[in-house]
């Protein structure tokens, strides 16, 4: 079930990079609402960019469930007793469900403005419990001196504050793009908008660099001290690296008015900062030996 749950968390790793792309290419219209097949084919006009971009999320779906399913199963028969693999291995199939529904109403709704940003959230909070569900099955521990156990306290909590505004700067960055008001900001037409004002666009844009701000002082803070008790340093300079490259992307968004390539670049950067923001979680709660910890 080890290398299974690691599989997993590739397979939902790909699932959200197809469904990033959907949304950053605006294909997500491109099937028509004939889920779960495409403009009502088996086999439609895959020489269309869109359909093809599209249609090769919905048929990744149907594995990212049944693999979720027989992870989650697994997890919870040979690990029952585990009260976070349980824990986990229930929140993974309750976040598919509701995953799911959102999708099937996305596509069924004509994919309205703003309501994609459910789809992207839950997607995301899938991942982040995949990766959790995976670190909660490895039993072998990382012992530390004694006398890092506050260092360890310290560092994890400046990673879990700056995590947690990472978390919600990804929803609140969904929400700016799927509501239009990026459109708003960068005078870029559209045909529905859920945000109409410049002024209230401009300030969304506003809270969201100030957050960007936040997660990247919280994310040096991390690597200082990662390195300092050695634990974490790969995963504390690819986190920073990420955020930061993401900031890079995003600002290229806006100069080139919010191109296909950059805005896909983008949403791919910010699913891997998850993945690796997880692993560092994952790794703080379940690898570490905890009574070094409390000592």
């Amino acid at each position: 079930m080890k290398k299974f749950s690691i599989f997993t968390v590739g397979v939902t790793f790909l699932s959200l990079i197809l469904g990033n792309l959907v949304v950053a290419t605006d294909s997500g219209d491109a099937c028509g609402t004939s889920w779960p097949f495409c403009n009502g084919k088996v086999i439609p006009d895959l020489t269309d960019f869109h359909i093809l971009v599209e249609y090769s999320h919905r048929l990744f779906i149907p594995l990212l469930t049944v693999v979720t399913l027989i992870n989650a199963a697994g997890a919870i028969y040979f690990y029952r007793k585990n009260r976070a693999v349980l824990a986990f291995a229930v929140l993974s199939l309750l976040l598919l469900v509701i995953q799911s529904l959102i999708g099937g109403f996305n596509v069924l709704l004509g994919t309205p403005p703003g309501f994609t940003t459910l789809d992207v959230t839950f997607s995301q909070l899938l991942l982040l419990n995949n990766v959790l569900l995976s670190y909660s099955l490895h039993e072998k521990t990382v012992s530390l001196d004694k006398k890092h156990a506050g260092t360890v306290k310290m560092s994890y909590r400046a990673f879990l504050l700056g995590f947690l505004f990472y978390v919600a700067q990804v929803i609140f960055g969904a929400f700016f793009k799927h509501s239009r008001a990026s459109n708003v900001m960068m005078d870029i037409g559209a045909e529905e908008y859920l945000i109409r004002s410049e002024t209230l666009a401009d300030a969304l844009f506003s809270i969201h660099w100030v957050a960007t701000v936040v997660i990247l002082v919280s994310a040096i803070w991390f690597i200082f001290y990662a390195s300092k008790f050695r634990y974490h340093v790969f995963l504390s300079w690819l986190y920073f690296l990420t955020i930061l490259l993401n900031g890079a992307v995003g600002l290229v968004i806006v100069v080139t008015g919010n191109v296909i390539l950059a805005s896909s670049i983008h949403m791919i950067l910010s699913t891997l900062t998850m993945m690796v923001g997880g692993a560092i979680l994952g790794g703080y709660w379940f690898k570490l030996h905890q009574r070094t910890m409390r000592a």
